[in-house]
């Protein structure tokens, strides 16, 4: 694959160039580390192809690739599951420790992606904004903030715990904190308790229990 030709990366890699090929791969290693998928492929598209992996591989981590992408197609893609978004034009000195930080277990996402317009201050009085999070991270959000661990988010949503982790890892990213506890404490203070209707509704966790992503 060029993108790690380039990059430089001493590891050793399977390319495959469409869903029999990819399907292949996945039956005959059982030991990937990770996948770099194209999301335009020949016999299909990326994004679909990716929830059929982890369905597969729930754990296994997925960055897409794209030469085109926008702001929607990088939260897309991020909401169905994968653990990165990397341009085919990025930096030789990013590319290796995007992939790097994925593989531990982090969520890549192209740092302009990042660089949001600040929305104006809210009128005194005027209705919390809604939480800064992709659709499937507000589903995650929602029955977090009741106390839900990811074992009965992933029963109650019918995702893979795997996948309810990356969206857990997000969310903790998106509001700069380090656990659920903070998380819980960081979306009261904000107002945001008519969204997922307050830790009150249910148990809450532990304060100061670091978060299990």
């Amino acid at each position: 694959m060029a993108i790690l030709a380039r990059s430089g990366l001493a590891a050793s890699y399977l390319e495959a160039w469409d869903v029999p090929s990819v399907r292949q791969c996945l039956d005959q290693h059982s030991d990937l580390d990770l996948i770099l998928l194209d999301i335009q492929l020949p016999d299909c598209n990326g994004l679909d192809l990716l929830e059929n992996i982890l369905a597969q591989r729930p754990s296994l981590p997925i960055i897409m690739l794209s030469a085109e992408y926008d702001g929607h197609t990088v939260r897309q893609a991020i909401d169905r599951g994968a653990s990165g978004f990397l341009p085919k034009s990025t930096l030789n000195q990013v590319l290796v420790p995007a992939i790097q930080f994925v593989i531990v277990g982090g969520v890549y996402i192209p740092p302009e992606m990042l660089r949001a317009e600040p929305a104006p201050a809210a009128p005194v009085g005027a209705p919390a904004a809604s939480p800064p999070f992709t659709n499937r991270q507000m589903d995650v959000f929602l029955l977090l903030f009741k106390g839900m661990s990811n074992k009965e988010i992933s029963r109650q949503l019918d995702l893979a715990e795997a996948t309810v982790k990356v969206h857990v890892r997000g969310i903790l990213r998106t509001l700069n904190v380090s656990s659920r506890s903070e998380a819980i404490a960081k979306a009261a203070q904000a107002g945001w308790e008519k969204w997922g209707g307050g830790p009150a509704d249910a148990a809450q966790p532990a304060l100061g229990r670091p978060s299990l992503l």
